[in-house]
């Protein structure tokens, strides 16, 4: 017995998204455009086979299509249209219970480089709130008048940079940038 291909190559322009999409993705494109240019595809669109209708992956359809992509990867599925509308719906909404480990800021330390952090989904602003948070948590017991720290950031860009002192500023740390 042959296993059927996860997904296949398909024209973008034949599948149809679905009209009903509840989700506001338009913001999400640019983002998702650059993952996919840095990356690929780590995931296809999922569509019904009878009408070709998406039923996972509206934003990715959106930045292949900004992208200029004439084929895109698709797992078809055999679905009712209540069952793919159900499926729309938890495919979205199940991402969103999900949370962040304690360790992220640890691994977003790690990437090699500024280029690393391109595409992921954060801006600069949010990228130094969560360092700050991170050395919030270490450092919470303290009385931060009291205390004298230093954060090297050598991987992270100078938006990063900056906005990492001006979060720590707001928070009532007293910083002095050393540019290294």
């Amino acid at each position: 017995m042959t296993t059927p291909a996860a997904a296949t190559f398909e024209p973008l322009d034949s599948l149809v998204p679905w009209a009903k999409n509840p989700r506001l993705n338009d913001d999400a494109v640019d983002d998702v455009a650059r993952s996919i240019e840095r990356f690929g595809f780590g995931a296809p669109i999922i569509a019904r086979t009878s009408d070709r209708r998406i039923i996972a992956g509206h934003t990715r359809w959106k930045a292949a299509s900004r992208l200029g992509l004439d084929v895109v990867p698709v797992r078809f599925l055999d679905l009712t249209d209540s069952e793919a509308t159900a499926l729309t719906l938890a495919d979205n909404r199940l991402g969103e219970l999900a949370e962040w480990s304690d360790g992220l800021a640890d691994i977003l330390r790690t990437l090699e480089d500024d280029e690393a952090l391109d595409g992921l989904g954060w801006d600069s602003d949010e990228l130094a709130a969560l360092l700050v948070d991170d050395i919030d948590e270490n450092v919470e017991d303290l009385d931060v008048g009291e205390i004298s720290f230093s954060v090297v950031v050598e991987t992270i860009d100078e938006r990063i940079q900056s906005a990492l002192l001006q979060e720590l500023e707001k928070r009532g740390f007293k910083c002095r940038a050393l540019m290294l």
